[in-house]
């Protein structure tokens, strides 16, 4: 006895340590529950030690029973919870089922505790002549509750037991077996198998104690913990696959398989490349940091792989966890958004491109092909403004086509616009960039030289004006040339705005007529605006 009663403190104490460590981990789903187990164990295995018979000769089995049973009573309906807990992986529980589950237990307690005692222990005092424990009519009806209680429990383990991973079954049926031996061994007792002066109950506790111990330090319970995977599974749109090391498949959801085409469930333990080869060929070497991967499986669909690395508490990789997103639907539409984009923009570009040319058919002469007097009147605006501020020059100078009405009475209109064409092809090739050469009407051009002085203006006229001179115009196999006059006003010298200028441009250029034509003249007098 003294060895057995040692069994049972030794117990009571690793159950006190169990309790604290799901205390540490009381976060995780279930832990709470069996915190509250291993101290009822504890209660339990610790008050069947003591020796009640010896300090209490007379009813000490009566009074041990009697300390004894808050923990007969709490032990089924914690078990219960404990098992619900890690099965549907929350501690989450409706106060309703709560106390549900607590008003017979508490109702036998008060009873066992009251006079009324007699309920639950029938005339049994545990005194020494009588030493074989009795049964009340409440005590079969808890015993047959908390047997209902733990079945319950059985099931569940049962069904995360099928429907687990390789590793989860591991933990399934380490905690069946603690489940398990304790129910086998009060059994015994009840019936009567076991010797009729030992309880071979608090055996089974400790066999429990030692059960746990190895689910939670052999088999990671709390650090992995059974869930419904079932209910999550399918609720995942998302595919995912738990991977250990050495690449083997621990856990994966039915996602997985429709998205691979996959009719069979996938078998842990299995190499991901040998059930999953289309996968595999796209999972890189996992390291610790997060990877994304997109890539497509068959002919149109769309995959998206991310990888996360599962480490220990010391930061040793064990595993990683594999999800497949289909974003078939995404590329689709990205697809088709970036086609309408690209045909958008190219619709732009030729609105934008026929908005230029209308731009340019504004602004420009057709015949010659310089600007027109629409946009004469904007330069002009632009540079007084300019030469305003920088305190610059620019020149205006008026050109026109000697004895052009001629031209057209005796050789046709077709050589005049012959020559008025090549008039402006003198313009645009002769003058700098920076200069704007435009049709001011009929056989009239008007020039704007920037940055110059009048010298520079007349020389730079003299040298179109002789090259214009220098052209011949077949008409009727003979051949016709034309010359043209020009008069320069300058800015500031001879106007300060666009009417001044134009019009001291205008009388130099009647000067230049009235001196013989083909001539150049400069503005002589300023003309107040």
């Amino acid at each position: 006895m003294q060895i057995f009663n040692f069994l049972l403190l030794t117990g009571a104490v690793a159950a006190l340590f169990l309790a604290s460590v799901a205390w540490t981990r009381r976060h995780a789903p279930g832990a709470p529950a069996l915190m509250a187990m291993q101290l009822s164990a504890a209660w339990w295995l610790a008050c069947y030690a003591l020796p009640f018979a010896r300090l209490w000769p007379d009813e000490g089995l009566f009074l041990r029973t009697r300390v004894i049973f808050p923990a007969v009573v709490t032990i089924a309906p914690l078990a219960l919870i404990f098992v619900l807990s890690y099965t549907r992986g929350t501690n989450t529980w409706r106060p309703s089922r709560l106390l549900a589950l607590a008003i017979l237990p508490a109702f036998v307690l008060a009873v066992a505790l009251s006079p009324l005692h007699d309920l639950c222990f029938g005339t049994w005092r545990g005194v020494a002549t009588d030493t074989i424990f009795q049964m009340g009519p409440l005590f079969w009806i808890h015993s047959l509750y908390s047997y209902v209680l733990v079945g319950h429990a059985v099931l569940a383990l049962l069904a995360a037991y099928q429907q687990g991973s390789t590793h989860v079954r591991r933990q399934t049926r380490i905690l069946l077996g603690a489940l398990i031996i304790p129910a086998v061994c009060n059994v015994m007792f009840i019936a009567g198998v076991s010797p009729p002066d030992l309880d071979p109950t608090p055996i089974g506790l400790v066999a429990s104690g030692i059960l746990v111990s190895l689910a939670i330090f052999r088999r990671g319970l709390f650090d992995l913990v059974a869930v419904a995977h079932k209910k999550i599974g399918s609720a995942i749109t998302d595919g995912f696959i738990v991977i250990d090391a050495q690449r083997r498949i621990v856990e994966s959801n039915a996602a997985i398989r429709r998205m691979f085409d996959i009719g069979q469930p996938l078998k842990p333990g299995r190499l991901l490349g040998e059930q999953l080869a289309a996968l595999d060929a796209h999972v890189s070497l996992v390291g610790t940091t997060p990877t994304t991967t997109e890539f497509v499986h068959g002919s149109t669909r769309h995959l998206e792989l991310r990888t996360f690395a599962l480490c220990d508490d010391d930061g040793n990789m064990t595993g990683a966890a594999l999800i497949v997103r289909d974003v078939t639907e995404a590329r689709t539409t990205s697809l088709a958004l970036e086609q309408a984009n690209a045909q958008l923009k190219a619709q732009l570009d030729t609105i934008q491109s026929m908005q230029a040319q209308l731009q340019e058919q504004v602004i420009r002469d057709p015949l010659t092909g310089l600007y027109n007097r629409l946009y004469l009147a904007d330069a002009l605006a632009r540079e007084l403004t300019c030469s305003a501020r920088t305190q610059g020059t620019f020149a205006v100078v008026m050109i026109d086509v000697d004895h052009f009405k001629s031209v057209n009475d005796v050789y046709g209109h077709a050589l005049g616009d012959a020559i008025l064409r090549a008039l402006g092809g003198l313009l645009r090739q002769q003058v700098r960039p920076t200069d704007s050469p435009c049709r001011y009407g009929g056989e009239e051009f008007v020039v704007i030289m920037r940055d110059v002085t009048l010298e520079l203006a007349i020389e730079r006229i003299n040298e179109l004006r002789v090259a214009f001179s220098a052209l011949r115009f077949a008409s009727n196999r003979l051949d016709v040339s034309r010359t043209f006059s020009a008069g320069v006003a300058l800015f500031p010298q001879h106007g300060r705005d666009e009417a001044t200028l134009l019009a001291a441009a205008d009388a130099a250029l009647y000067a230049a007529k009235a001196a013989g034509r083909n001539q150049v003249c400069q503005a002589t007098a300023h003309v107040e605006s």
